[in-house]
């Protein structure tokens, strides 16, 4: 896969956050760009930049800052971008939403459900915004200015 690849149907099947955007939205994965793309976008084209190491909020704001994107929506891709399975849109209402009604002890747990049990009520109590912050899997949805 070259670091940006245009929407399409193949990309719609494995890339969630593709299905949100319209066709011909172009994808960065900003682990494998190597190169300057700032002279490469077109103004009012959709972008999203992924991300999947650990603190990619903040790299992926300074990125879209650096190619004029304009920010649209965040999400916090669950577990991995390569295998996702829960895409969490970056805001209070969601997070909370996801950490109190969706996220859960797998059944079948016998001997870690205990310790499973006493983190997913520490990460209930914590500030919504470390989800993000922390999480790694990130997609950025935004268009060139």
């Amino acid at each position: 896969m070259s670091y940006a690849e245009p929407a399409g149907p193949s990309r719609l099947a494995t890339s969630p956050w593709m299905t949100l955007c319209p066709l011909g939205t172009l994808e960065i994965d900003t682990r494998v760009v190597g190169e300057d793309l700032t002279g490469q976008l077109k103004p009012d084209l959709q972008v999203v930049l992924i991300d999947q190491r650990p603190f990619s909020r903040r790299r992926l704001r300074r990125l879209a800052r650096e190619l004029s994107i304009e920010i649209e929506r965040e999400f916090i891709v669950l577990p991995t971008l390569e295998r996702p399975i829960v895409l969490i849109d970056d805001t209070g209402p969601a997070v909370r939403h996801f950490w109190s009604t969706i996220a859960t002890v797998p059944p079948g747990l016998a001997v870690s459900a205990l310790p499973a049990s006493a983190l997913l009520s520490v990460a209930r109590r914590l500030p919504w915004s470390w989800t993000g912050g922390v999480a790694p899997g990130r997609a950025v949805v935004g268009r060139r200015r």
